[in-house]
């Protein structure tokens, strides 16, 4: 963020100085008191179990020296300068929405139940190979992360990928007015979060709200192979739509790909152009993800080259379809979320990637917020592990429920956690084994890797 003014935040954020002085400006916010530096303006959050204004002290002991306040009466360091405003959140969003609207840069803005982390990742190792480009860093795609994101931009970026979570109906509306892209994405819309939105219609509503903003200037790009998704295509808009998928005609289509243990080989059609493109992880999902980066490549006019060398410089987030090596085995974490079409997708990694090892291990958990859609879901993930898997070790409740789709396919255990789920996989390793780690970020099967590591050494 170029520095903004004390002055200026008062007109933004429509705030009053409650101490303080006029001559001090910043260069970005911050709403974690354990991550300020001397020029960040710390922005006090009142969550559900933390107030932000409990951590005023801390930031100015940490080199904070402007914090915005909704509470008055708040005794605060000397050294602060105060600025009282209505809401802290809105206060911050006003200032990512004045900050995202200084450049006029592209902004595109992703979203989807599954896949959107790994397409933005994508889609910024291919823009950054010519633009230089800003993403969201993390888990930064809710109503609190996108402003701290927008507020990162500064004049030197040349483009803005942007990763749009939801939990509810209306999630995206809070924040898409600030994020105003040129170009939104939709990765699909599966069963995410079916216990708070009740059917999947609502999901894809829930989704679409990311279209909102677009001018007739701007575009959608949607997963044409999606039942959802492909509606859209046949709606009159205001915006152009554009579509990515391997079946039917699309504006990007995958004419056709191979998948095998060293990653993806993709022959892909846009326009005039015929080319081929190779990616280092496996999967059809993977093929999808790519499509997207692909095509937003294409659409920025890169070259072939260019667009590869983004492929091949793509490094995953942490714990999401994360391959590597302990001795002499393979593991595939990917144990950051999980949803159905998730699972399988994971699972048909495993599949691939099993096919030079000798044992296919699946370590599958709860997946949650399934609501009453969660037994049907979790018995159908495991009849799905059946042929993708020699050994499955599922964990938690409704980790039963995948052992129990599973069947007699081949070696079952069911345990309660995570802890139990690394004791069991310790037992029963073995070198040139394979083994998969998924479930929902709550059953913290990220810890298995740990009894892995030990294990190979």
């Amino acid at each position: 963020m170029e520095s903004i003014s004390i002055d200026e935040i008062l007109h933004i954020t429509r705030g009053e100085l409650l101490q303080g002085t006029r001559s001090l400006a910043i260069t970005n916010v911050a709403i974690d008191s354990r991550k300020i530096n001397n020029n960040d303006l710390y922005v006090p959050i009142i969550g559900e179990t933390n107030n932000g204004h409990d951590y005023i002290s801390q930031a100015c002991s940490n080199g904070g020296r402007v914090c915005l306040t909704e509470e008055r009466k708040r005794s605060f360091p000397a050294k602060m300068t105060v600025i009282y405003v209505v809401s802290t959140l809105a206060a911050m969003k006003a200032l990512a929405g004045f900050n995202r609207h200084r450049y006029s840069i592209p902004v595109i803005a992703i979203t989807g139940s599954s896949g959107k982390t790994t397409t933005k990742d994508l889609v910024a190792a291919v823009l950054s190979q010519k633009y230089h480009t800003l993403k969201t860093e993390g888990n930064f795609n809710n109503e609190y992360g996108i402003p701290q994101t927008l507020c990162n931009l500064e004049s030197d970026h040349q483009i803005a990928v942007i990763e749009m979570g939801m939990d509810h109906l209306g999630d995206i509306s809070k924040s898409i007015q600030l994020v105003d892209p040129d170009i939104s994405v939709i990765t699909n819309v599966g069963l995410s979060h079916i216990e708070r939105l009740k059917t999947q219609e609502n999901i894809y509503l829930a989704k679409r709200e990311i279209l909102q903003t677009l001018t007739s200037a701007g575009v959608a790009y949607v997963n044409g192979d999606d039942e959802f998704l492909k509606k859209i295509k046949d709606e009159k808009n205001r915006y152009l739509v554009k579509t990515f998928g391997l079946k039917g005609e699309h504006t990007v289509k995958a004419l056709n790909y191979t998948s095998s243990q060293s990653g993806l080989e993709i022959q892909v059609k846009w326009e005039d152009r015929n080319e081929v493109f190779t990616f280092n992880y496996p999967g059809e999902h993977n093929v999808y993800n790519c499509l997207v980066a692909i095509g937003l490549g294409y659409f920025y006019k890169m070259t072939q080259a260019d667009i590869q060398r983004g492929l091949d410089a793509f490094v995953p987030s942490v714990n999401r379809m994360d391959i590597f090596t302990v001795g002499e085995i393979k593991v595939i974490n990917d144990s950051y979320n999980a949803n159905p079409d998730a699972m399988r997708a994971s699972l048909d990694v495993l599949a691939t990637l099993g096919r030079d090892y000798k044992r296919k291990i699946a370590i599958l958990g709860d997946m949650l917020e399934m609501g009453e859609y969660g037994p049907a879901a979790h018995l159908e993930v495991g009849s799905y592990a059946r042929d993708k898997a020699d050994i499955l070790i599922g964990v938690g409740k409704l980790g039963q429920e995948i052992c129990r789709g599973y069947e007699n396919a081949g070696q079952v255990y069911q345990v309660s956690d995570a802890l139990a789920a690394g004791a069991c996989l310790k037992e029963i390793v073995q070198p040139e084994d394979v083994v998969l780690i998924k479930a929902s970020r709550g059953m913290g099967l990220e810890r298995v890797v740990d009894f892995i590591k030990e294990g190979g050494q």
